[in-house]
Parts: C-alpha cells; sequence; structure tokens
C-alpha cells in the first residue's frame, strides 16, 4: 500500500489513540463489572486489570508525547497496531484464557489497522492477532501459564474441540474482516483522492473565474435581495472611483441613484437595461449603461453589469452633429450661391448710385448703412459657404506647430487682443496632413472666441502634446493611430452647461451680432481633417477647446515660441 499523505494519517492515528483510551477503559470496566456481580470476585485479585488500566493510560500519554515528533507515522502505526494486539493478549488473558470472550477486540484492531494502513494493515493487524490469540490458547489450555495472574477463577478446561474450533473460526473471522476492511479503506482512500483531485480542480476553476471577473473590461456588481451591494470588481471601482471597502453592504440606491427607478422596495425585473448619468467619488460626471439580471438568490440576488459609456455618447453626439451639418450644407449651398449672385450685383448698383447721386445728410447715412450691411451679408454668405462646403484643395504635408504660431503672432497685434495675455507653447516640427490656410483658420477662430469671452481681460494659453502610444481617433472609422493634441484655454466667463452641447451648431451663438458660424466652422475643418474637437467650461473659470488630429510624420520635440516662426506662417490672416 502506499503510504498516505501526513496530513491524512495524522488525524486517523489521532482517533485511534483515543478510541484506544474510551474503549479500552469501557470494556474493561464493564467486565470488570459483570465479572464482579457474577462471580462475586475478592478485590485482590483485581490488581492485574488496574495495573493494565494503568498502562493503557501511560501508553497512550507517551504516544501522545511522541505524536508530533514522529516523521514516519506509518511505522508508528505498525507499531501502535503490535501493542495494542499485545495488550488485548494480555486481556484476553487475565479474563479467562480459554474461557475469556475478550476475544472480540481483536477485530476492533483489526478495523483500526485496515482503516489506517489500508488492506496491508489490516492483514498485518490479523496476522499478529491470529498468532498471539492461537499461541495463547495452546499455553493456556495445556496449564503452561500460571492461573495466579487471571482476574476471574478457572472452572474447567473445556474440550479441546470446543477449543479448536473457537480458535479457527476467529482466526478465519479475522482474515475476513481484514480484507473486506482493506478492500473498503483502498476504495475510500481512491475515492478521497479523486474527491480531492476534484476539490484542487475546483480550485483551480474558481480562481480562474475570479481572475476573469476582476479583469474584464466591465464593471461588475453583486447585489443581495435587499439590494445591498456585496461584490465589485476591479474594472467597477475604475469607473466608479470607489473601492469595495467605499460600497460594500451598501444600498445600491446610495451609491448609484439614478440607476433603479420606483420606491425602496422595489426590486429589479429578471432582465433590465438602462443607460444613466453617475458622477464618481472625484466629482466627475460620466454615463453609464447598465445590465440588470437576476442571480441565484442569497447573496448574488442580482448581478449588475455596466461599462462607461461617455466616450461613445460623445462620438455618437458628434456623428449627429457631422449629419446634421452635411444635410444642412447640403441643401443650403445653393440656396446661398443664389443669394450671393444677385446680392454681388445689389451692392454695385448701390455703390454706382451713391457715386452718381452725391447724397449728403440722413440720404447718404442711409446710404452707408444700406452699404455695410449688404458687406455684413456678404460676409455671413461666404462664411456659412465656407462652413457649409470647406475648400477641398490638395492636401499635403504641413508644419501644424509652425501654424498655429504664426497664427499666435498674428493675433497678439490684432485688436481683439487687447488686455490679454497669451502664453503659446507649442512646439515645432509636429507635421500633419491636411490644408494650411483652413487649419490656421481653425485656430483664429478658436483665438477670436476666447477674446470675446475676456472681454475685461484675461489669460489665454495654447499647448500641445504628442499622444505616442497610439491614441484612438475620434472621427468615426479612423483606426488608432499617433495624434497630437492641441489645448486652447482661456480665463474668460465660461460656457454654460446647457450651451455645451450647441456650441458647434450652424447658428448658435452667446454674442450679440455673432452669425453663430465661427465653430461649426472650425467643427468641420477638424472633422474633415479626421480629427476631433471637444470643449469643457466651468462658469466664471474659463473654457478649453481640445483639438486632436492624426499625425503624418516625426516629431522632432523642439518646442517654439509663438514669436520664433517663419514670416510665410504669418502670412495666412495677412
Amino acid at each position: 500500500m502506499r503510504e498516505g499523505p501526513i496530513n491524512v494519517l495524522r488525524p486517523k492515528l489521532l482517533a485511534m489513540m483515543v478510541l484506544r483510551v474510551v474503549l479500552g477503559i469501557a470494556f474493561l470496566g464493564l467486565t470488570s463489572w459483570f465479572q464482579i456481580k457474577t462471580f462475586s470476585a475478592p478485590l485482590v485479585r483485581l490488581y492485574p486489570l488496574y495495573s493494565l488500566v494503568a498502562f493503557v493510560g501511560l501508553l497512550s500519554i507517551v504516544y501522545a508525547l511522541a505524536f508530533k515528533r514522529i516523521d514516519n507515522l506509518k511505522l508508528f502505526a505498525y507499531v501502535q497496531v503490535t501493542l495494542d494486539v499485545l495488550l488485548i493478549t494480555v486481556v484476553v488473558y487475565i479474563t479467562g484464557g480459554v474461557e475469556s470472550y475478550m476475544h472480540v477486540l481483536y477485530p476492533l484492531i483489526i478495523l483500526g489497522g485496515a482503516s489506517i494502513l489500508s488492506r496491508r494493515g489490516g492483514l498485518y493487524a490479523a496476522a499478529i492477532s491470529s498468532i498471539c490469540y492461537g499461541v495463547l490458547m495452546d499455553l493456556d489450555f495445556y496449564r503452561m501459564l500460571p492461573d495466579r495472574f487471571k482476574v476471574f477463577g478457572v472452572h474447567g478446561a473445556p474440550a479441546w474441540e470446543d477449543v479448536f474450533t473457537t480458535v479457527t473460526t476467529n482466526i478465519l473471522a479475522y482474515f475476513i474482516i481484514a480484507y473486506l476492511t482493506g478492500y473498503l479503506a483502498e476504495r475510500t482512500a481512491r475515492v478521497e483522492k479523486r474527491l480531492e483531485e476534484r476539490e484542487i480542480d475546483f480550485g483551480k476553476l474558481e480562481g480562474l473565474n475570479r481572475l476573469i471577473v476582476e479583469n474584464i473590461t466591465s464593471g461588475i456588481m453583486t447585489l443581495d435581495e435587499f439590494l445591498r451591494i456585496t461584490s465589485f470588481n476591479r474594472e467597477a471601482a475604475l469607473v466608479t472611483g470607489y473601492t469595495l471597502r467605499d460600497v460594500y453592504y451598501k444600498d445600491v440606491r446610495d451609491v448609484f441613484p439614478d440607476m433603479l427607478q420606483g420606491s425602496p422596495g422595489d426590486s429589479p425585473r429578471d432582465s433590465l437595461r438602462i443607460e444613466k448619468r453617475f458622477k464618481r467619488k472625484d466629482g466627475a460626471e460620466i454615463f453609464l449603461g447598465f445590465t440588470i439580471s437576476k442571480g441565484q438568490g442569497g447573496e448574488a440576488a442580482f448581478i449588475v453589469i455596466f461599462n462607461d459609456l461617455t466616450r461613445y455618447k460623445a462620438m455618437e453626439e458628434r456623428l449627429k452633429v457631422g449629419e446634421k451639418l452635411k444635410a444642412l450644407g447640403e441643401l443650403s449651398v445653393g440656396i446661398a450661391h443664389e443669394i450671393r449672385n444677385p446680392l454681388a450685383s445689389i451692392s454695385g448698383s448701390i455703390q454706382v448710385l451713391k457715386d452718381e447721386l452725391r447724397l449728403s445728410g440722413d440720404n447718404a447715412h442711409l446710404m452707408e448703412i444700406v452699404l455695410r450691411e449688404t458687406d455684413r451679408l456678404n460676409r455671413l454668405i461666404t462664411d456659412y459657404l465656407l462652413f457649409a462646403r470647406p475648400a477641398t484643395g490638395k492636401r499635403q504635408r504641413v508644419d501644424l506647430g509652425a501654424v498655429i504660431n504664426g497664427t499666435v503672432k498674428v493675433f497678439r497685434n490684432s485688436p481683439e487682443a487687447a488686455g490679454i495675455a497669451i502664453k503659446a507653447t507649442v512646439a515645432g516640427g509636429i507635421y500633419v496632413l491636411g490644408e494650411e490656410r483652413q487649419l490656421g483658420q481653425v485656430f483664429w477662430n478658436l483665438f477670436v472666441n476666447a477674446a470675446h469671452a475676456m472681454s475685461s481681460g484675461g489669460a489665454m494659453t495654447v499647448t500641445s502634446r504628442v499622444l505616442r502610444e497610439g491614441a484612438s481617433s475620434a472621427h468615426a472609422g479612423a483606426q488608432a493611430r499617433p495624434c497630437v493634441e492641441i489645448l486652447v484655454a482661456d480665463t474668460g466667463c465660461g460656457i454654460k452647461h446647457d450651451d455645451l452641447k450647441r456650441v458647434f451648431d450652424p447658428f448658435f451663438s452667446t454674442k450679440d451680432g455673432g452669425t453663430g458660424l465661427g465653430l461649426a466652422i472650425v467643427h468641420r475643418i477638424i472633422e474633415s481633417h479626421e480629427g476631433s474637437i471637444d470643449v469643457r467650461s466651468s462658469i466664471g473659470t474659463g473654457t478649453v477647446f481640445k483639438v486632436v488630429l492624426p499625425l503624418n510624420g516625426h516629431f522632432n520635440g523642439v518646442v517654439k515660441d509663438a514669436t520664433d516662426v517663419p514670416e510665410d506662417a504669418v502670412s495666412i490672416h495677412q
């Protein structure tokens, strides 16, 4: 038999030690009471029994002291089985020898040996028991052992046939018990091993499942029947900013106030899909999509899977804006051209009339108003045509840093920049594929928009950053590639939250006399260059526009001041 693991033998040996003490004292006590009551034996003749009980107790103490110090537990088990057989043989001898019925204790040792040491241990215990019992019966039958050590008196020698039959029957029974018990013990050991292996497999599977749940790219949490949060995976913590310690056993409606609707006693349906705004622990507002389904009850009565949809919602809004602008542009380009042609004729005719009529006073003033408004209308149509159908000249490799710095230099000298501190730290050598004049128009419009937001003065900052790790372009359908990010920040009055969604809509303006096409043109040009533009703002603090464009070529990492630009870059707005 293969030696069992230490963690299996130790509890079995300990149980055997305890059972030895309990059964030995119990059986010997009952036997003594029965024999004394039946035969009225003098108490002085019971000293062998007392001595045996004392020896069993002393032997158990020795076993207990040596139990933790012995490494070879298999050998220790064989020693215990051998000594136990000898003890039972002594018990049989002092309780009557051939007349004793205490030979029924031998099967207990055989059962113990087989359960601890499997079939081989059971057969060993049966063999030792048979030898000891047979030798004892022969010696006692032929009166080769002294009778003075027997606790109970001798009533006469039984017939040899009876002794032989008893010994033979018991020995045969011992081996049968050893074989059957050993067979069952080995079967049990094999089953336990398979169960242990299966438990190990289940442990590995549980660890794998836990690893998957912790590393899945969706937030997962479980709720009990009272809608208290019982688990919170790593992605859930990253999305919300809360750790498991922050939310454990809290009502889900306290952490996600808008996730569930209805009275406090309501529970989610079998399956529910919702999209709600959520405020992170750091105060940032994001958009989450929830899928709520029923679990197996208890700690997992409900399973909630959620994802951060903020980026996708922003892309969806940009796509909607793009579709809106495209449809509006296609519809109105023709109308704008039809208006522009007669407008040019009207403007020219009025100019001729002004020169020939030589008006004065109020009439001359009215004529100036007509000419001024005609020019204003012409500029509005020109801007609208630029928005509806941006120029589609040949794209080329453009140094975006030089374009921005040149635009900053022109803007510094414009009336709009009066009272504004401008700081530009845009690196040169940032190349994109596009049209230089259109890109200059983008940043000019952003600078003018920032200046209008700082009517009482302020500061404007222009910075750049290259996203080298393959940032995803926000343009629909674009693959992940290196991009450049330009931030235009001001310290102006800010934009209201409700107006942020409309800043890129055509004809939307918060300024008196504004056409509402400046930012719409910016959005359209950036979109045509496969880039993206976002805005964030806070009332009384300022506004930041973020422009992201895909790179084309290498970045040399040299930062240029706004005044250190080529002269030809300044000509964009001249």
